[in-house]
């Protein structure tokens, strides 16, 4: 049989993973719509053709030295192959999936570093636009939305990690010289109106225990779906299968 290309891979990832689900969103928009040319993808099916599990590599701006993999599997040896397929031993890695996956990679992976992420969208009946006349919205080299407030050589920004066609994934920093003067709430609302303009749902990501972060994101309309992601600093160890056997 023909090597699968990567729009068949995608076609099966479809039924492990829902792209309208905010729980699933995070892991579909690298899944499913990263650049083809920066992603790679294997499957695992039934006798029957239907997808067992996923696994992806994919190369990103936001580490160039560490790729970000992610994975929807049904059980930990599916997780343990599809893995060995695309990783290479010692090698360091960001792994960013749904927090339900964690478990089955324990055999595979190093974790250095781990952050739990409550998702949060907007609740678009609840938001609000602000108008703040310090912020200046422009676009980045992507053509993704970039929100900023400039002042004396401190600055608040928001703007886009990844969109898809139906959601966006705001980021938020603010200096510490310049935090507790609302530029922060101002920069989010500026992008949050602009990805609901452009006909997404905005998300956003927070660690558990960053309260401050998260009574921002509420105040604007921002609500907790439950879904939980881990983006964890990882290091890939192998098949538990072949370490075993060492």
């Amino acid at each position: 049989m023909p090597a699968m290309t990567i729009h068949d891979q995608r076609r099966l990832v479809r039924q492990l993973i829902d792209d309208a689900s905010p729980t699933d969103a995070p892991t579909a928009y690298y899944a499913l719509f990263h650049p083809a040319e920066r992603s790679t993808l294997v499957t695992r099916t039934d006798e029957a053709g239907r997808a067992l599990g996923f696994a992806g590599r994919f190369r990103t701006g936001l580490d160039l030295f560490r790729p970000l993999v992610t994975l929807s599997c049904q059980g930990a040896s599916v997780a343990a192959d599809l893995l060995a397929e695309i990783l290479q031993p010692g090698h360091p890695y960001i792994l960013f999936a749904n927090l339900s996956q964690l478990p089955l990679v324990g055999g595979s992976v190093r974790i250095l570093q781990e952050q739990v992420l409550h998702i949060y969208r907007l609740d678009v009946a609840r938001f609000q636009p602000e108008i703040n006349v310090l912020v200046r919205c422009t676009e980045n080299g992507g053509g993704h939305p970039r929100c900023r407030i400039e002042s004396g050589g401190y600055q608040a920004v928001a703007g886009l990690n990844w969109q898809s066609p139906g959601f966006a994934e705001i980021y938020v920093h603010t200096d510490p010289e310049v935090r507790q003067r609302g530029w922060g709430r101002s920069v989010v609302a500026a992008i949050s109106e602009k990805v609901v303009r452009g006909g997404r749902i905005p998300l956003y990501l927070v660690e558990h225990d960053n309260d401050p972060s998260r009574r921002l994101a509420e105040s604007l309309g921002y609500v907790d779906t439950g879904a939980r992601q881990v983006y964890a600093e990882i290091v890939y160890e192998g098949h538990p299968a072949q370490k075993s056997g060492r």
